[in-house]
């Protein structure tokens, strides 16, 4: 049965008609190109929004419900190009902070995809010793089914989930040998010489030992451990020294011959681990 266009009425020929399709050449045509306008207005809006919000450093409720509009994939591209253009001075103020929260937030972004924990989280804790010479205070829920009891005015300031590594002695086995070599005494006696079973090699390496969450607080550094592991509080006047790196923390504590590595899951947490233990040690009474 011959099919006509759904717009302009004109009839369809058998090829258009079998193909599927409910529109003539030129009505298809002129859809098309209303599409691409739209669209092409659409971008426009959104490099408006996305200047609006450098430009002012507030994200309105109108424009989230805009942006919700588009794809994830120009929803990144939004946070990382206003992230980028904040943070081309060195620092975030106050205002940049909460814009870049918010969109993360209310458009359905997480820290993974933004990356939020490395890049922007250190800059919150800088801003509060620069503004209010302070460190933010976390309010830590129960973990591991349990609550971390802390001792009288001591204040959680980062928690995070942490690997413990400690230097262990573990044995490779045995090395070398001879079978040595056998020579004849007298009839039906010999004797041999040289044989050995070789030495047994020893090597000391990162071992894990335990995991949880490594807390940070004013008075001490602790691990909360999963549960049948073991947990660990270290007194900040007790450290004698300590580095930060990408993929954790190395702590020595006095009266304790090897130090412990906690193996954190992101360069963001090392990061404001050494912030807030600059800023400890240096207001330390």
């Amino acid at each position: 049965m011959a099919k006509n266009c759904e717009k302009c009425g004109a009839r369809l020929s058998f090829f258009q008609g079998i193909s599927g399709r409910n529109l003539c050449d030129q009505c298809n045509n002129i859809e098309k190109a209303e599409r691409e306008k739209v669209e092409a207005e659409r971008k426009v809006e959104f490099n408006t929004v996305k200047s609006d919000i450098i430009s002012s450093k507030v994200v309105q409720a109108d424009q989230i419900e805009f942006l919700k509009t588009f794809g994830k994939k120009e929803l990144l591209s939004l946070f990382n190009e206003v992230f980028e253009d904040f943070e081309s001075d060195g620092e975030l103020d106050k205002g940049e902070i909460e814009s870049l929260v918010k969109i993360k937030s209310d458009l359905g972004l997480d820290d993974k995809e933004t990356r939020f924990e490395e890049r922007i989280r250190p800059y919150v804790y800088v801003y509060c010793i620069k503004n209010e010479n302070s460190l933010p205070v976390v309010d830590l829920p129960p973990i591991n089914g349990s609550n971390i009891v802390l001792k009288k005015g001591e204040t959680v300031h980062f928690a995070t989930s942490a690997i413990l590594k400690e230097m262990k002695t573990v044995s490779l086995g045995y090395r070398g040998g001879s079978q040595g070599v056998s020579f004849r005494v007298m009839k039906g006696v010999s004797y041999r010489v040289g044989s050995h079973r070789g030495h047994i090699v020893k090597e000391d390496r990162l071992t894990e030992t335990s995991r949880g969450a490594l807390i940070l607080t004013n008075k001490r550094i602790i691990l909360h451990p999963a549960q049948g592991r073991k947990a660990v509080s270290i007194q900040l006047p007790k450290i004698i020294s300590y580095n930060c790196y990408e993929n954790g923390l190395e702590v020595h504590k006095d009266g304790r011959e090897k130090g412990f590595f906690f193996e954190t899951f992101d360069s963001g947490s090392s990061e404001v681990i050494g912030i807030c233990l600059g800023f400890l040690f240096e207001n330390a009474e």
